[in-house]
This record gives structure tokens, C-alpha cells and sequence, in this order.
């Protein structure tokens, strides 16, 4: 089957995570050309990936301009997204963009809405939803083995090293850029969208971010669910994994994802009475992470079918982060649907 022509943009930090994992060796997609405004990376990926001199560029127009492609990956700050959807769809070209989709919930609707007028797929980087522990509890939470879920918490605790990129210095650095994916795995998880946010945000004293690295959330979910959320990117001490650390509630017991990345389950009637505590092993579900996502990209542009991490879907995965930096700026609980709509 022909490869997907892509250009990748943004090929250093987290860009080089894609290169060097998603796309090195990638049978379904042939890079014919990167961007970087970056000369050292833009060399070190280029001859990594082959790419000659004359196909590295200084900005996304130049090379979309120069170079036939089929499609655009974006691997920059948020605030560039909208600019290089605008580029990508008016020259007839698929997006797959790193997350958050946008810098702003408006700007993510005109993506969606640029996707939609130029017929072309738009696809956002959700990775953590093709992690198999992720992918297994999203099956117990559907096949029911302890009941109907009744409510679930998150703790996320994990002291991020981003001194000197962007993340360093944004507002909300955790909220908006983290726990993006927890809020899209909720959804993912449960099967429901998350209607209801209450948030508050806190700067630790040893925090090296300048802004709240600290978060605490109430989520209210499709059909009164309840969620809760704590996390600290600036944690010291006992870590959790990078997907959190879960417990989901259920009728006759409960289904936990541990600090350590197992997967327990235990049933109970009252306090240690008939308690049984069973370990569950991750499901062997194929390719995880960045190569999932980049499997359904390619799979979206070759059936002509939205992925499951499209465009439309994340708008409630981003309204959500979208609600809660307005719960925390006016102290109240916002309804994400009120974005998402207007």
C-alpha cells in the first residue's frame, strides 16, 4: 500500500520522541520533509531520517509550498496549532497535531471547522488512550465483572523536569498541559463525557514552574458520575506512573490502577469482610502510545473515517481542561457544555 507523505513540524523535544519512536522505520508513512526553526535539530533529524538539506525548513508554508505531501504533523507549542490546521487544510493536507489541540477552546472549534470545510482529517495526539493498561480498564468498566460504576478518583504525582521549554513558564502547566490526557482517558474509561468542572490550582513553595503546577478537581460526569482528581507536577517523593494512579468504584467492589502500574481487583461486602483482591494483566492490545495514534492517522486517511482521537471527539477533552482553568480563574463550577456549544 502507497506511504502517507508526511511533513513533520517541530522536530526537537517532544518532536524527537516522534521521530526517533512512531516513525523511525515506519512502513505506512515516508517523511518528505521537516520543520524546525532550529538549524543544530533540523540537521540531526534530517540525517536520522533522511531527509536531505533542500527538504528541511525554516517554517511550515515554505515547505508545504516546495514539497508534495498528503499530510502535516505538528509537534509544537499550543498556540501554533490553529496556524499550521489553517496551512495544512487550505493546501488539502491531513492534520495530526500533538495536544492540546489549540491554545484557546475557540481556536480548537475553528480547527474542527477547517477539517470539516476542507474534508480532510484531523486527528489530536491522545496517546495515553492506547496505553494497555488504559485500554484493559476501559474493558472491565464496559464488561461490568463487579457492577455498574458508581464513581472513581486520580491521583497523578510526578516531579516534571521541563526547565527550559515552554511548559516551564505557561499558566497552568499541569492542567492544561497534562492532565489533558487524564480528563480524555476519563472519558475514554467510562464511555461518558464530562459535563461538570470544579477546580482549584496551587504553586507549591519548591515549585520551579512559574506558574500552578498544582491541581485539585471535581468532575461531574454523563448521568452524575463523579469523579475526583489530584496532582502535583512539582511532587516530591513516591511517584506514580505517568497514567496516574486509578481507583473506580463499583457496586460490589472496586478496580484499581496502583501507583506501580498494576491492575487490582477486589470485591468486598463490609469492612475486610469476603474481601478478594485479584491482580489483572494488561491486555495485549498491539501498538501503544505515539504508534497507535499514528496508526489511526494513517488508517483515517486511507478509509476516509474519523479516528477515534479526531478533532470533533477532543473538543470535549479540551472543553473540559477549558472549564476548569475558568473554574479556577472565577472560583465556581463551570459546565462544559456552555463552551463546547456557544
Amino acid at each position: 500500500m502507497e506511504k502517507i507523505k508526511l511533513i513533520q513540524a517541530g522536530v526537537g523535544g517532544m518532536g524527537s520522541a516522534w521521530r526517533n519512536g512512531a516513525i523511525l522505520n515506519n512502513d505506512d508513512v515516508e517523511m518528505v520533509a521537516i520543520v524546525d526553526i532550529a538549524d543544530a535539530v533540523l540537521v540531526e533529524a534530517g540525517e536520522q531520517l533522511g531527509v536531505p538539506p533542500e527538504r528541511r525548513f525554516k517554517s511550515l508554508e515554505d515547505a508545504v509550498k516546495a514539497v508534495k505531501a498528503d499530510a502535516v504533523l505538528t509537534v509544537t507549542p499550543p498556540a501554533v496549532h490553529v496556524k499550521h490546521a489553517e496551512i495544512a487544510f487550505t493546501n488539502g493536507l491531513h492534520l495530526l497535531t500533538e495536544k492540546p489541540i489549540g491554545g484557546t477552546i475557540d481556536e480548537a472549534k475553528r480547527m474542527v471547522a477547517l477539517a470539516d470545510k476542507a474534508g480532510k482529517q484531523l486527528v489530536v495526539a491522545q496517546n495515553y488512550r492506547f496505553n494497555a493498561p488504559m485500554r484493559t480498564l476501559a474493558r472491565l468498566v464496559r464488561e461490568k465483572p463487579i457492577g455498574t460504576l458508581g464513581h472513581g478518583n486520580i491521583q497523578f504525582y510526578i516531579p516534571g523536569d521541563f526547565r527550559g521549554s515552554f511548559r516551564e513558564t505557561m499558566d497552568y502547566p499541569l492542567l492544561v498541559d497534562m492532565a489533558i490526557h487524564h480528563v480524555d482517558l476519563i472519558r475514554a474509561i467510562t464511555g461518558k463525557n464530562i459535563v461538570k468542572v470544579t477546580a482549584q490550582t496551587f504553586r507549591p513553595a519548591w515549585s520551579w514552574y512559574k506558574h500552578h503546577p498544582g491541581l485539585n478537581m471535581l468532575l461531574e460526569l454523563d448521568g452524575g458520575v463523579q469523579f475526583s482528581y489530584t496532582g502535583d507536577w512539582s511532587a516530591r517523593g513516591h511517584c506514580t506512573t505517568w497514567n496516574g494512579a486509578w481507583r473506580l468504584q463499583f457496586d460490589t467492589g472496586s478496580i484499581e490502577y496502583t501507583h506501580d502500574g498494576k491492575i487490582v481487583q477486589t470485591t468486598s461486602t463490609f469492612f475486610h469482610a469476603d474481601q478478594n483482591a485479584t491482580q489483572i494483566a494488561p491486555d495485549n492490545t498491539g501498538h501503544e502510545g505515539q504508534r497507535a495514534v499514528l496508526d489511526c492517522f494513517v488508517n483515517a486517511i486511507r478509509t476516509n473515517t474519523p479516528a477515534e482521537v479526531n478533532g470533533r471527539d477532543n473538543l470535549w477533552s479540551f472543553g473540559v481542561v477549558s472549564a476548569a482553568v475558568l473554574s479556577a480563574q472565577q472560583g465556581r463550577t463551570v459546565d462544559v457544555r456552555e463552551l463546547i456549544e456557544a
